[in-house]
C-alpha cells in the first residue's frame, strides 16, 4: 500500500474558509487516504494492535475527524448505529450535529447510503482488516454523486467479538455529461 507523503497531507490550509455549500475539492475527496496514514501511525505506535482505546476520539469535533465516523457494528447489521461523526460528515449527510445513538444508523443516513454503510460496516466485522468502498451514485436531482469510503474494523480490546467500524466518506457531485 502507497503512503501518502506529509506534503500530501496538508489539507487544512484553507478549510476554515470555504462556504459550507461548497462541493468538496480534492482535498477533502482524499480523506480516506489519510485516514489509512492514521491507521498505519496507530499500529505502529501500539504494537500493531489498535483497539477502540487507542483511537482519539475526544477529537470528534476537530478538522482532521471532518469527513469521519464511528459505527457499532451489531451482528445484525442493520440495527448498527452512528456513535461518533465529524462535522463534515454531518453536513454531507444532513445529520444533526450530534448523533443519534439510539436510533440505527439506516434510519438516519441518506437512503443512497445506507447500502452503502451498512455493507462497509458488515465488511468490516467479517474481514478484520480495512476495507475501501468507492463508487457512483445517481442523485435525484439528476447529478451524479461519486464517493470514497474506508471502513477500518476496531474491537474494545484485541481479539475482541466487539466490533466498530472506524472510517471516512467523502464525495463530490458532478453534472451528468
Amino acid at each position: 500500500m502507497a503512503r501518502s507523503a506529509p506534503s500530501d497531507i496538508s489539507w487544512l490550509e484553507g478549510w476554515a474558509s470555504k462556504k459550507p455549500t461548497e462541493e468538496p475539492s480534492g482535498r477533502d475527496r482524499r480523506e480516506a487516504e489519510r485516514l489509512m496514514v492514521y491507521w498505519e501511525e496507530k499500529l505502529r505506535e501500539l504494537g500493531g494492535v489498535v483497539t477502540i482505546a487507542g483511537l482519539d476520539l475526544a477529537a470528534a469535533d476537530s478538522r482532521e475527524w471532518s469527513n469521519r465516523f464511528l459505527i457499532s457494528v451489531d451482528p445484525v447489521v442493520e440495527r448498527s448505529a452512528l456513535l461518533l461523526y465529524g462535522p463534515k460528515f454531518a453536513q454531507v449527510m444532513g445529520l444533526p450535529a450530534q448523533p443519534r445513538t439510539d436510533r440505527p444508523m439506516m434510519r438516519q443516513l441518506p437512503r443512497r447510503h445506507v447500502d452503502l454503510f451498512l455493507r462497509g460496516g458488515a465488511e468490516a466485522q467479517q474481514q478484520m482488516a480495512p476495507g475501501r468502498l468507492e463508487g457512483e451514485i445517481e442523485r435525484a436531482d439528476g447529478r451524479i454523486e461519486q464517493y470514497r469510503a474506508i471502513f477500518i474494523p476496531v474491537g474494545v480490546k484485541p481479539n475482541s467479538l466487539t466490533c466498530f467500524a472506524f472510517g471516512a466518506f467523502n464525495n463530490r457531485i458532478i453534472d451528468k455529461s
